[in-house]
């Protein structure tokens, strides 16, 4: 009985409203806010181009304590002076409902103010409800633009264009639509990191995030933010030893309770 209840509420919760389960950003952009366009190679594919030594990098997020509602992710990327590259892998849900995203990011330096970058998307869902796996790939355009030091401005359309290769019952929205992207991070000083973002997709008009991290000492950091559509709190702390950084970050939402994640990277 709690196997058929839980899976109707993946059915009601999460097909229905078409909500995107498998692109979290980063633990610690999370922790800000969930500001993605400046923060999470997951979003937007021009950061890419930022990363000077390789990484590879672990995320797993937790929603509101039910294991059945996690998401782990695992990706490297790969700087390179002509075109920097990156891989990812996302899994979400359980044995019963089972969504996957592969995804392939390369990004370009134009000059010293512009980058751009391209994602492509598969994306896949297993469950019981169909016979065959509704699957669909997609494509992300990213641009990244320093104006002055120390300010940086993402844009960024998501899924845009998609195409479903398996059909699938018109009432169910498998997969998120499109999302359209703009934000900033801004480093105040050397010890304090602003960051904000606005989306328009088909479900708002608007919505957004902000957030700071501030570096009170030596590698530690810590960060707070909000989310809009509906208003969530966010909290995070990072940790950098010899090459590893370790992240930890808590959304609250006020009706279903907090949300938890933490994220792994490793750069040589």
């Amino acid at each position: 009985m709690k196997s058929i209840n839980l899976f109707m509420l993946f059915f009601v919760s999460i097909n229905i409203h078409a909500v995107d389960n498998l692109r979290i950003p980063d633990i610690r952009s999370l922790g800000m806010g969930g500001n993605g366009v400046t923060q999470s190679v997951l979003f937007n594919p021009a950061l890419v181009v930022l990363h000077t030594d390789k990484v590879l990098h672990f995320e797993y997020f937790n929603r509101y304590g039910v294991k059945e509602l996690g998401t782990m992710g695992v990706g490297f990327v790969y700087p390179n002076s002509l075109l920097s590259a990156g891989v990812d892998i996302s899994s979400f849900g359980y044995d019963q409902y089972r969504e996957t995203l592969f995804r392939l990011s390369v990004g370009k330096r134009l000059n010293d103010r512009w980058k751009i970058g391209i994602g492509f998307q598969y994306k896949m869902l297993q469950t019981e409800l169909y016979e065959e796996v509704p699957k669909q790939l997609s494509t992300d355009i990213g641009i990244l633009f320093a104006p002055v030091d120390k300010l940086l401005i993402g844009m960024l359309i998501m899924d845009f264009p998609s195409v479903a290769i398996h059909k699938y019952a018109t009432e169910i929205k498998c997969f998120a639509g499109y999302s359209v992207q703009i934000g900033f991070q801004w480093e105040v000083i050397n010890s304090l990191l602003i960051v904000g973002t606005f989306e328009s997709n088909k479900e708002h008009i608007w919505t957004g995030n902000a957030g700071i991290e501030y570096v009170p000492f030596g590698n530690f950091r810590i960060r707070a933010g909000v989310q809009t559509t509906p208003l969530l709190p966010t909290l995070g702390i990072g940790y950098r030893l010899a090459g590893f950084t370790i992240d930890v970050a808590t959304v609250y939402h006020p009706v279903l309770g907090a949300s938890t994640g933490l994220g792994l990277s490793y750069s040589f």
